[in-house]
């Protein structure tokens, strides 16, 4: 299996906010760009506590995807399943 080299490294914060409680969910995530292979776009994020009110967010996901705007919208359909809106 060939090792695909890393293009492109971002530091990012993601927020989303929960409208029914007015609370916010905050991720600290990597997103890495390689220069080949199937889904050479990755994001990994890490929750950063305090939990909102009701439900327990995942600690940690990661995202593959096609492209910068394909890992942003299965972003966004990740924090719909829990009825969070993306900041």
């Amino acid at each position: 299996m060939p090792r695909y080299n890393t293009v492109f490294e971002s530091k990012e914060e993601i927020y989303g906010i929960v409208p029914r409680a007015d609370d916010w969910v905050h991720y600290s995530a990597l997103l890495k760009v390689k220069d080949g292979g199937k889904f050479p776009v990755i994001l990994e994020m890490e929750f950063v506590p305090p939990h909102p009110f009701a439900f327990n967010m995942p600690e940690k996901h990661l995202i593959r995807a096609a492209s910068i705007t394909d890992a942003y919208a299965k972003l966004s359909k990740f924090f719909y399943k829990f009825g969070i809106s993306f900041k």
